[in-house]
């Protein structure tokens, strides 16, 4: 995994993700036309794709001398890349009847931390005798201590860049793109601290 390449493609997919859906939704408002399915259908699937691509550049860290490839080839090899997509779609309605766990501070990191856990069983199926997907306590721990630092990272900062990127191009709603942008990026400690866990126990599993 090189750290200059994972972290220039995570941030283009993240800003080029929620940008889109800034666009779409504005657009939307200025035609007078529906803007429901682009809020609860294509800006959520374009934000699982966005979360996918983040997923794509940690995940080589569970084999150390991996790349983003291993993880589509997994998914688009046992076409499994529709499932994943569906099943994380389907995850985000069912959290959204769950009005605290709903909030991307806590929806975000548990559709990353199912994506991770369900490609690796997909990729490990045959050898994960013994390993657990279930995070032990004290990783369990360190992610929710995040999951709380994030929460207040971005209701610290992202209301101030939100206003200054009205304020800058003259738009409304910029709050909100920054937020979205900000949680995605912020996954990637998530993502780095489960992968971790599972290496600890399929290491010796495999070995």
């Amino acid at each position: 995994m090189n750290p200059f390449w994972a972290t220039l493609v995570t941030l283009t997919s993240v800003v080029t993700g929620t940008g889109a859906c800034f666009w779409l939704l504005h657009q939307a408002r200025e035609a007078a036309t529906t803007v429901w399915i682009l809020e609860h259908i294509i800006c959520p699937v374009l934000r699982i794709l966005v979360l996918l691509v983040v997923v794509s550049q940690v995940y080589p860290a569970l084999q150390g001398n991996g790349s983003s490839l291993d993880f589509w080839r997994v998914l688009l090899g046992q076409g499994q890349l529709n499932d994943l997509v569906n099943i994380l779609f389907f995850a985000g309605l069912a959290l959204a009847f769950l009005p605290r766990v709903s909030h991307p501070a806590i929806a975000l990191p548990l559709q990353a931390l199912l994506t991770v856990a369900l490609v690796f069983n997909w990729q490990y199926a045959d050898l994960r005798t013994g390993v657990s997907l279930w995070p032990s306590l004290l990783t369990a721990l360190k992610i929710a201590a995040f999951m709380l630092f994030a929460w207040l990272f971005v209701r610290e900062f992202g209301p101030r860049a939100g206003r200054a990127l009205d304020r800058r191009y003259a738009v409304d709603g910029s709050t909100v793109l920054v937020a979205d942008a900000l949680y995605l990026w912020l996954q990637i400690p998530v993502i780095l601290m489960y992968t971790a866990y599972l290496n600890s126990q399929f290491a010796p599993a495999s070995g």
